[in-house]
């Protein structure tokens, strides 16, 4: 039988009640972005408002490494681009996904799943550990 352990509050526990806490999206932005891709093809600034659209607002997105990673996918072969012109504005660069980035896509899927069964292993012992649930 395990000890239920007393949780002391603590300036990282402070930060989060009053919802200060930031994450950034780090390794898995490339994840995010080719999901977004499959979904429909895109140019930057709408892809970095997309993903702030759909992850949650502790996110913090790097613009910079967005188009960074963009780059990086179509030099890989995981996206290739063209330079649209719309009827106003200057020319923007739209992304689409290539069976190279599908199969990217697909690892991610394999890895996420594993790291959220980690995750719920995890949970599972902190919440039997400090008795929430």
């Amino acid at each position: 039988m395990v000890a239920k352990t007393e949780m002391t509050p603590n300036k990282a526990t402070d930060r989060r009640e009053e919802g200060q806490r930031r994450y950034q999206t780090g390794k898995h932005l490339e994840a995010f972005l080719l999901l977004l891709l499959q979904q429909k093809p895109d140019h930057g600034g709408a892809l970095l408002t997309r993903l702030q659209e759909f992850l949650p607002e502790q996110w913090t997105i790097d613009s910079g490494r967005v188009y960074r990673l963009l780059r990086e996918l179509e030099g890989e072969g995981a996206l290739t681009s063209e330079w649209v012109t719309e009827d106003s504005g200057a020319p923007i660069r739209v992304y689409y996904m290539t069976p190279r980035g599908r199969l990217k896509l697909a690892d991610w899927k394999d890895d996420i799943q594993l790291r959220r069964d980690s995750m719920n292993r995890f949970l599972t012992l902190w919440e039997e550990l400090v008795g929430e649930g």
